[in-house]
């Protein structure tokens, strides 16, 4: 656990945004969601089961867009099994953790910082201006805010959507939202919230009438992307979800989280077995 503040805090301060999986089965889930969006792999080795996560990382090397993505390995001790099976896995930069377990304050983000430098590339195409997009700054809530101030003054609802993007090219992403506003009305906008998350903010407009604004989301997306990449969508609307930003953004968010979770699945759930079914509900449980 000190490992992993230290290494959180580092790429927090740096403006990183991070994925955290559980176990394989959740890592494989977000590298299919995010694909080009991720950057850089860190690892922290596990002396009882260091084999089977070099092994985890062969699986990755294996997999679209992270042939070439650079891995860290953070290693218990400087040892032959754990250099040769990092060498293996085509790990790009081993760190063992020192004796003096209080030097990894220091040392550990020194490590991470050299690492970071190096842009990821997939093909002949450098991601220098991906990373740059997602180290920029990102809209705040605070305009969001405003705009539930200004109903609760007139008494009036405001509906917000939520929509995450996946398997496009982040290039096209902003291309995307500018076709979006062109189907939303004046009064609506279009929230940059990260960089494949948007909101559509839609004054006076009541929960029975969101409906239309997803329709109008899923079929701009269609027409853009012809079934390449997915969409996955939730909305909430003030006052009936709630009356502060952070109850609406948490249930747009969990219902995303698990609209993606769902689409996942290749099968029926009645036709799960009781172990498949646990999994499934452990995933759904995932958000935060």
């Amino acid at each position: 656990m000190f490992i992993k503040s230290v290494i959180l805090k580092y790429l927090h301060e740096k403006g990183f945004e991070i994925l955290e999986a559980a176990e394989e089965i959740d890592l494989f889930l977000k590298l299919d969601i995010f694909k080009e969006s991720i950057l850089y792999y860190i690892i922290q080795i596990n002396q009882d089961t260091f084999r089977k996560q070099y092994d985890m990382i062969k699986k990755i090397r294996q997999k679209e867009y992270f042939e070439n993505m650079p891995v860290m390995a953070i290693i218990p001790e400087i040892s032959k099994e754990y250099i040769e099976g990092a060498k293996e896995a085509e790990v790009n930069d081993v760190v063992p953790v020192p004796a003096k377990r209080e030097l990894l304050r220091n040392y550990l983000p020194e490590r991470i910082s050299a690492f970071t430098t190096k842009i990821p590339v997939t093909g002949d195409e450098c991601l220098e201006k991906i990373r740059e997009n997602i180290l920029s700054d990102l809209s705040t809530n605070s305009d969001m805010e405003n705009e539930i101030k200004r109903a609760s003054r007139g008494n009036y609802p405001v509906s917000f959507v939520m929509g995450r993007v996946s398997g496009i090219h982040i290039g096209l992403v902003q291309e995307f939202y500018d076709n979006l506003l062109l189907q939303m009305r004046e009064t609506d906008r279009i929230v940059n919230y990260d960089y494949r998350v948007f909101i559509i903010v839609c004054p006076f407009t009541m929960k029975k009438h969101v409906t239309e604004i997803e329709k109008k989301a899923r079929i701009t997306f269609e027409k853009m992307f012809k079934g390449i990449g997915k969409l996955y969508i939730y909305s909430a609307t003030y006052p009936d979800y709630g009356e502060r930003l952070e109850k609406l953004v948490e249930i747009m968010e969990k219902g995303v989280h698990d609209s993606i979770v769902i689409s996942g699945m290749r099968q029926p759930l009645n036709t799960l077995s009781k172990d498949k079914l646990e999994e499934f509900k452990n995933m759904l449980k995932l958000y935060k």
